[in-house]
């Protein structure tokens, strides 16, 4: 890992994410799939132009260490029955800089962004498809509660029904299974390097180990976030 003074890196924010200019959007785009590449073992890009993330109801924050890109966050905003949803789209750290709060500090940056005016709503639901039980973990302590609840199974409820829903939304094709909100297949040709652990929470990095065993798999997770962000 890269010890870097929190000064040493600086962050972009583009809340709407349709606002990145024309002639940086494929220099943003290899950043991101570079990053990708260092966790990933890919036979495509997963962002192109054809799969873009400059769009009206997306936003992207990238932090930057001198000339190089070392950490993004892709966000979309959506609605269910009026409660406002962010998915978290994508997010990812190069490999030498894991471990520096990074994903932290880029969701407090998009959160600011979307939650800090007065009038924001006291909670909202938080949304997020992954594989990676750190993601999991980082996911849940944004929530009051959040399902699946690994390590326990998932229980019948309204944070269920609204987790089937948005995966529903989101991924139309793609079947999920209610007991565990387990997506096979999901990440197709995509492989880690290296299988990520939390080191934390032996209990999160058993269940994905024994849920989800193949690396193509992913689990779509639902919660609740209390608005920490709002200027009241």
């Amino acid at each position: 890992m890269i010890a870097t003074q929190p000064g040493a890196v600086t962050g972009e924010l583009f809340q709407i994410a349709s606002d990145v200019p024309e002639h940086r959007r494929d220099a943003v785009l290899e950043d991101i799939n570079s990053i990708i590449d260092t966790n990933w073992l890919t036979h495509e890009r997963f962002w192109s132009r054809q799969h873009s993330p400059f769009k009206p109801d997306h936003g992207v924050v990238l932090l930057q260490h001198g000339a190089e890109c070392v950490a993004y966050l892709i966000i979309q905003r959506l609605a269910d029955a009026g409660t406002p949803v962010i998915y978290l789209s994508g997010t990812a750290v190069r490999d030498a800089y894991r471990g520096s709060g990074f994903f932290k500090r880029m969701f407090d940056t998009a959160m600011t962004a979307e939650f800090g005016h007065p009038a924001a709503p006291a909670e909202f639901c938080l949304c997020w498809r992954t594989r990676n039980p750190v993601i999991y973990v980082l996911g849940r302590t944004q929530c009051r509660s959040v399902v699946p609840a690994i390590p326990a199974e998932t229980r019948g409820g309204d944070l269920d029904d609204l987790c089937a829903r948005l995966a529903a939304t989101l991924y139309p094709r793609q079947i999920i299974e209610k007991t565990t909100m387990a997506m096979r297949g999901a990440y197709g040709q995509l492989r880690y390097r290296d299988e990520p652990r939390t080191q934390t929470s032996p209990d999160v990095d058993r269940w994905f180990a024994q849920t989800i065993p193949d690396s193509a798999d992913a689990v779509f997770c639902a919660g609740w976030a209390p608005n920490r962000w709002s200027r009241r």
